[in-house]
C-alpha cells in the first residue's frame, strides 16, 4: 500500500524530478511549481490521477479560440486560451512524473464522505447534470475515433453521445441495485456511484451512438430514427 503523503509532498518531489530528470532551469521549475499548485487548488490531482490519469481535469482545462466560456472554475486574469494551455502543459508533466514513480493512491479506510440522500427525482435534479458531463468525459476517446462523422447521416459535425438505454434508466437501475434505503429513498456515496455509472457504460460501443445534433434529436425526440436503424447501419445492413 502506498505510504500516505500530502499533495504538497509530491509537489516537492515533482520539483526535484523537473530538475534531475527533465534538466529544467530554476526559473522554469519555479513557474511550473506555481502553476501545478494553482491547478491543485481546484482539483484533487492525486485522486484524479488514480481514477483516469487526470482525464477529467484535462478535459476541463481544454479551451479553444471558438469557446466563449471555460469549463474550469480556475480564474485567469488575461487570455484563457494561453493560460489554460499553460496549465494543461504542466499537468501533462505532473502526470508523467506520477507515472514515473508508479504512484498508487493509498487505500481508504472507508467510503468517501460525500453522499446524497433523497428521492430519485431529487437525485436527477441535483446530480443528473454532472452525470451528463461524466458521459461526455468517459466517451471522449471513442467519440474522437469517429472523426466528427455522424454515425447515421454521415455528415461532418460536432458529435453528441446518444444513449441506447436512456441515461435516467441507467441511473435508476444503479440506485435501485445499490443505494435504496426505503420507498423512493436513496443514500448514495457519490464517488462510488460514478465508478458504477461509468462501468455501466462499458464497453462504450454497446451503450452509446455518436450522432450530430439533428440526428440525436430525430432519435430521442422526433422518433424518426430508431435504435435498430443505427445498429443495423453499424452492421452494414
Amino acid at each position: 500500500m502506498e505510504e500516505f503523503k500530502e499533495f504538497d509532498d509530491y509537489v516537492l518531489e515533482f520539483r526535484k524530478w523537473l530538475k534531475d530528470t527533465k534538466k529544467q532551469k530554476d526559473n522554469a521549475i519555479s513557474s511550473r511549481i506555481s502553476n501545478i499548485k494553482v491547478v491543485g487548488k481546484s482539483y484533487d490531482l492525486l485522486k484524479e490521477y488514480s481514477l483516469n490519469k487526470c482525464e477529467r481535469v484535462f478535459d476541463e482545462l481544454a479551451f479553444s479560440k471558438k469557446d466563449l466560456f471555460p469549463k474550469t472554475d480556475i480564474i485567469i486574469n488575461g487570455d484563457y486560451y494561453n493560460g489554460l494551455a499553460t496549465y494543461r502543459a504542466v499537468l501533462k508533466l505532473f502526470v508523467e512524473f506520477l507515472e514515473s514513480i508508479g504512484y498508487v493512491q493509498p487505500e481508504s479506510n472507508g467510503k468517501s464522505a460525500a453522499k446524497f440522500v433523497g428521492s430519485f427525482d431529487e437525485f436527477k435534479r441535483f446530480v443528473g447534470p454532472f452525470s451528463k458531463n461524466e458521459v461526455n468525459r468517459f466517451c471522449k476517446k471513442d467519440r474522437e475515433k469517429h472523426k466528427k462523422i455522424c454515425e447515421w447521416c454521415g455528415e461532418t459535425a460536432v458529435l453528441q453521445s446518444a444513449h441506447i438505454v436512456e441515461r435516467p434508466i441507467i441511473v435508476k437501475q444503479i440506485l435501485d441495485d445499490f443505494y435504496n434505503i426505503g420507498p423512493d429513498l436513496y443514500e448514495v456515496y457519490l464517488e462510488e456511484f460514478f465508478v458504477k455509472f461509468e462501468e455501466a457504460h462499458t464497453p462504450i460501443e454497446k451503450h452509446i451512438f455518436f450522432l450530430c445534433s439533428e440526428c440525436h434529436t430525430k432519435l430521442d425526440k422526433k422518433k424518426t430514427i430508431t435504435i435498430n436503424d443505427i445498429i443495423n447501419k453499424r452492421k452494414g445492413e
